[in-house]
């Protein structure tokens, strides 16, 4: 068996970037980012954006304070996806943008649209207000993006013309966040930092195995990796100013686990300096051994048959 993990060389279809909004400027700035994005891909944008209705008890209606009737509360989500929409297509001349308003609770929204459209991936923004902010602000924020099976880019912070900082967990988590960060880095012709947290002497050799596949197929990508000692969220974290974009693998672990263990992506949602991706994990069962290779320090199950 090899001693890496084989990078994905088929040209995916693109669907298309969602994005969420919920009319604040931070939500209007990861418009812009995601709308960028679907340029350099030259894949379709679509705008979102969800409201809430009128609690319903019985016969009776309540509007909560401070929210305007139904149908004013749908008009000017429309009016204000439409404004956005159109700045989008003028700061991107060609691009194909679209949108699209529900009404109910924003994770719902977002990640039924995402089922429906086959988006490649979701954006949002961070310190919004609105259904969209409470989400990426509140509890929830972890729980989206381990629950949805496409990556999810949180823009925080400031973006750089910087590395793309990529951190390795050691699992089968990592090869969709290889792909997804060469790739980035490819498009955007920017360097990337590869950084693990290891204590075994072998580490920087299992980590350049891992890696060896995608620098043969992204030749034009100056890769750089590093070994760090202590909490790898820390980091991460330090590594993120200055940086174009974070990506880390997500686990999927529920929100016990997560809380017990902690987890790198939900650190990196809350503190990092830059735009965060988090990545799901792929189908890359046959190299889990070698990706082990990288928490291990040892030879990735060479001589041995990969596991079903």
């Amino acid at each position: 068996m090899s001693d890496s993990i084989t990078a994905n060389t088929g040209k995916a279809e693109r669907h298309g970037i969602l994005a969420g909004f919920d009319g604040s400027d931070v939500a209007r700035d990861a418009a812009f980012w995601a709308a960028a994005e679907a340029d350099t891909l030259g894949c379709p944008l679509v705008l979102a954006r969800s409201y809430e209705r009128p609690i319903k008890v019985g016969e009776l209606t309540f509007t909560p304070v401070g929210l305007p009737p139904d149908d004013a509360r749908a008009w000017w989500c429309r009016h204000s996806l439409q404004l956005l929409a159109e700045r989008c297509r003028l700061d991107h001349p060609g691009l194909e943008v679209r949108t699209a308003i529900r009404a109910g609770h924003p994770g719902q929204v977002l990640n039924t649209l995402a089922t429906e459209l086959r988006a490649d991936s979701v954006v949002l923004g961070t310190r919004g207000h609105g259904p969209i902010a409470r989400l990426v602000l509140g509890s929830t924020a972890a729980d989206l993006v381990h629950l949805l099976d496409r990556p999810v880019v949180v823009v925080r912070g400031t973006t750089s013309p910087g590395p793309v900082v990529l951190g390795l967990a050691g699992t089968e988590t990592d090869g969709q966040a290889i792909d997804f960060a060469f790739d980035f880095a490819a498009r955007h012709r920017s360097p990337l930092l590869a950084v693990h947290g290891h204590h075994h002497a072998r580490g920087q050799d299992a980590l350049d195995r891992v890696l060896s596949s995608w620098r043969v197929r992204y030749p034009a990508v100056e890769v750089r990796t590093e070994l760090v000692g202590g909490r790898p969220a820390d980091a991460l974290v330090e590594r993120s100013v200055g940086a174009r974009l974070v990506v880390v693998g997500s686990h999927h672990h529920n929100a016990a686990r997560r809380a017990l263990r902690g987890s790198i992506s939900h650190s990196m949602l809350y503190h990092a300096c830059c735009p965060v991706a988090v990545v799901p994990a792929g189908q890359h069962r046959a190299s889990r051994r070698a990706v082990h290779a990288v928490a291990t320090g040892s030879p990735a199950g060479a001589g041995s048959a990969p596991r079903p």
